[in-house]
């Protein structure tokens, strides 16, 4: 399945210093996935220091990235039991 990336995904991903390779692992291989109440994807991927969340919905044979960004606030969204 291909990963396409809207206008706006793209100029925020280049305002947060976020890069496509970051956005595909976490989609591919996310740590946590969970849907929004638009039906959308929501891939959470790990990192150091942060958590990259990644918006995307399914289109066809594409995933389509809306939106994504990182946050410090790991433990706002992942629990751990």
């Amino acid at each position: 399945m291909s990963i396409k990336f809207t206008k706006h995904a793209l100029q925020l991903m280049k305002a947060r210093n976020i890069s496509k390779d970051e956005i595909i692992e976490a989609i591919n291989y996310p740590d946590n996935l969970l849907n929004d109440s638009y039906k959308n994807k929501i891939a959470h991927k790990v990192k150091k220091n942060y958590l990259l969340r990644v918006f995307y919905y399914l289109e066809g044979n594409s995933k389509i990235v809306i939106t994504a960004y990182k946050t410090t606030k790991i433990d706002k969204y992942i629990s751990n039991p």
